[in-house]
């Protein structure tokens, strides 16, 4: 049987599945390493080899033996990449208006242009991942980046809003890589215990920086948004091609044995191989639904994706002033500072980042000498507690303080309180999810991806009705009393749940 890393332990997206070591010495390393894929022990097989050697673990071509430099570099180029995909999904939301009076349709059609993006980064990944899986991860980038950039730019043209909810579609499409396959690539590069930090800061700001921007380049032109992230997503695109290395062990693993081997070059992939990666990309993620653990910790993990486009589409609608007026109270901000409403999203996100850098690794390895083990998954459930108790509470501050009228102050405190804590939960949540469904988390976080991109979609078209109709008060009750019976799951889980995992392991 082959040789499969934790590097296959994914992100959100990343559809296909590999055995991998969890444990952070080099023992443990050599141990899990023993496990193997069916699919990839048959590729290794056609290579004429019974066992992957050892000294690969070992090897300098080992991404996880990279001297820091060379990590932090890719890790920079991926967690850019992941920022401009996120960026491009809120970037235009400020433009909304300026749609509706210029094609005469109404504010949930225009929001189309931001939900099928969302859309996009959902489907890009079922694309993406067998191509990375088949031929690298720098591959999958590369192609994912050229598109990503032409789709930009012929939205910078189109002048007609059917054609714009297309092009916002594929642009979402091909802008999946970054988070897609971001996490995916940063488990290639750093050892379980090393993770934390790196992740957090991939994670960081993301979509509120492009609404900000975006209040501002609009009052230039609606296309501007466009046109500086055209000219952005192109440098990035080009680190991607000369700054970033592959990282995918198994596809390195394939041309190290080659070389070991004296052929000089990895064969190509098998037509057995691409038909079974294919078939696991799509059936595998929606049978992790019917897994318990699984299907709680995604559907939460959806609900507070949802929930940041909720308040990337609706802050403006508390904070701006609007003509014709919507029938609700507004701080009546002018269209040259309106995007300062979304500081206090951002403030609570790069909070929960710092947050996590400081401290996710830091409690993962005290509660493994504390329990004189090698980790578990569910060390990485504290901070999802923390995060899944402070947001409901910021929500309530949000929405009475609104409907009360006071000062501005009081529902930006709140938004930067319900923020912190779902960033804290949106991250972590992650986190287990990779850890706890070895060797199938990538299935499992396909899965909750499926989820996520489904209510990244759908909820921000209604949710300026939900405020007009239910004001701010009972509108922030409703989103935070929705969330409230997962609240207990974390602790739950950090006391039952290597017993839970094992009565409902996943079969593949």
């Amino acid at each position: 049987m082959t040789t499969a890393q934790r590097n296959d332990d994914v992100s959100s997206t990343i559809l296909a599945d590999a055995p991998a070591p969890d444990r952070a010495n080099t023992t443990d390393d050599l141990e899990a390493a023993k496990g193997a894929d069916a699919v990839r022990d048959v590729e290794v097989k056609e290579e004429g080899a019974r066992d992957v050697p050892a000294e690969w673990l070992e090897s300098p071509e080992h991404p996880w033996n990279w001297p820091l430099s060379t990590k932090w570099t890719n890790t920079t180029v991926i967690a850019v990449t992941g920022f401009l995909s996120t960026l491009d999904s809120s970037i235009f939301v400020p433009a909304m208006p300026i749609l509706e009076d210029r094609y005469h349709s109404s504010r949930e059609v225009i929001t189309l242009t931001t939900s099928l993006y969302v859309a996009g980064l959902g489907c890009g990944p079922f694309v993406m991942a067998p191509i990375a899986e088949l031929y690298g991860r720098q591959r999958a980038y590369s192609i994912s980046m050229i598109g990503f950039t032409l789709m930009n730019l012929v939205c910078c043209f189109v002048d007609s809003l059917p054609g714009l909810i297309v092009l916002r579609f594929l642009s979402g499409f091909f802008g999946s890589s970054g988070p897609g396959l971001g996490v995916a690539t940063i488990s290639d590069l750093f050892r379980p215990q090393e993770r934390g930090r790196p992740i957090a800061i991939y994670a960081i700001v993301r979509p509120v920086l492009g609404s900000i921007l975006g209040n501002w380049l609009v009052l230039l032109d609606f296309r501007w948004p466009f046109r500086l992230m055209t000219i952005l997503i192109g440098l990035n695109t080009l680190a991607v091609l000369f700054l970033m290395r592959e990282t995918y062990a198994p596809v390195l693993e394939r041309a190290y044995l080659a070389r070991r081997n004296g052929r000089g070059k990895a064969d190509k992939p098998s037509r057995s191989l691409a038909k079974a990666v294919v078939v696991r990309t799509f059936s595998r993620p929606p049978r992790m639904l019917f897994n318990p653990v699984c299907a709680l910790f995604a559907t939460y993990y959806a609900y507070t994706y949802g929930i940041i486009y909720v308040f990337i589409v609706s802050l403006p609608l508390l904070f701006a002033k609007h003509d014709p007026p919507t029938g609700i109270f507004t701080y009546g901000w002018p269209t040259g500072t309106a995007g300062l409403c979304y500081i206090g999203l951002g403030i609570g996100f790069v909070s929960s980042a710092a947050t996590a850098a400081l401290f996710q690794d830091r409690i993962y390895q005290y509660l493994s000498r504390k329990y004189k083990n090698q980790g578990v998954p569910e060390y990485r459930l504290v901070i999802t507690q923390i995060g899944m108790i402070i947001f409901p509470i910021g929500l309530f501050i949000f929405g009475w303080t609104a409907q009360a009228q006071t000062h501005w102050m009081g529902p930006m405190i709140g938004s930067i309180i319900f923020s912190y804590g779902l960033m804290l939960t949106f991250n972590s949540i992650q986190n287990f999810i990779v850890d706890a469904f070895v060797p199938y988390s990538a299935a499992a976080m396909a899965a909750a991806t499926l989820l996520r991109s489904s209510t990244g979609a759908i909820l921000p078209i209604f949710s300026p009705q939900l405020f007009i109709n239910l004001n701010y008060g009972l509108g922030a009750t409703l989103l935070a009393c929705v969330s409230l019976p997962a609240v207990p799951a974390p602790l739950i889980l950090f006391m039952m749940g290597e017993k839970l995992r094992d009565r409902w392991r996943f079969k593949a």
